[in-house]
């Protein structure tokens, strides 16, 4: 039996993808991110590179790739040389303004990338504020608890930093609080998701709080160490869940629906 769970385990973090680092280099990357006007109106999210990005039904051009090229050279005169830049292109919450030193919200609600981590994580960025007359902000969370965040200094000074999450598995959210671009970003113990993020050609969802089987199949639910969770024919409750990364598949079926609670 415990054979079979580290069996299990190590297929679910094989189709997970589970990084040392992933690195997301939006200024010279342009096979990944070439030059666009950003992701459109939904639906969201957009998802590139295991990066989930969100943006707002009434404004298209959240994530934007244009030129704007820059050097920088870090702490450890590692230089970088960059000819594109990610733009942010407003906050990611109502009411923000570009003297919120924390943000008013844990949980963005418009403008906002997003990732999955396995526990703790060293995010590293290098950005600069979206206005050269205005320093701007960028804030890490994991949805509710507010990280660390990092400054964009005025007169379009690029700047980079680290933040550091320390926790269980979870889902963490960069936005700013007005426009900012980044030009690199990397972070560690990644979760990449070449997986479904559904399962609803089986008829199976999961809407917040239930796992919804609609068409009565041998649902399985493990969580992030592969370890079996429940099983059911019928709709799951998640409400008694503790907070987690968890894969729900279909017995005999490889393919994963993966939530976060």
């Amino acid at each position: 039996m415990k054979r079979k769970l580290l069996s299990l385990a190590m297929a679910l973090i094989v189709v997970m993808g589970l990084n040392a680092q992933k690195v997301w280099n939006f200024g010279a990357d342009a096979t990944t991110f070439p030059l666009s006007t950003g992701v459109g109106m939904g639906p969201f999210p957009v998802i590139i590179d295991g990066l989930s990005i969100t943006g707002i039904s009434t404004n298209a051009n959240m994530g934007a790739i244009t030129a704007g090229a820059k050097t920088f050279t870090d702490a450890n005169n590692v230089s970088y040389s960059f000819a594109n830049r990610f733009q942010f292109n407003g906050a990611g919450y109502t009411g923000a303004a570009a003297t919120d030193v924390t943000p008013s919200v844990n949980m963005p609600t418009q403008r906002y990338i997003s990732f999955n981590v396995s526990g703790n994580s060293k995010i590293y960025f290098i950005g600069i504020t979206g206005s050269s007359s205005s320093a701007r902000k960028i804030f890490v969370t994991d949805g509710t608890t507010y990280v660390g965040g990092l400054n964009f200094p005025a007169a379009s000074v690029a700047n980079d930093g680290t933040i550091d999450y320390t926790g269980p598995a979870a889902t963490l959210y960069i936005f700013c609080n007005q426009s900012c671009n980044l030009y690199y970003l990397s972070a560690t113990n990644v979760l990449t998701t070449g997986i479904k993020s559904t399962l609803s050609d089986k008829g199976v969802t999961f809407n917040g709080t239930e796992l919804v089987n609609n068409l009565g199949a041998e649902l399985e639910v493990y969580n992030v160490v592969g370890k079996k969770i429940t099983s059911s024919i019928t709709t799951i409750s998640t409400s008694n869940f503790p907070k987690g990364i968890y894969m729900a598949r279909i017995k005999g079926h490889k393919e994963v629906l993966k939530f976060k609670l």
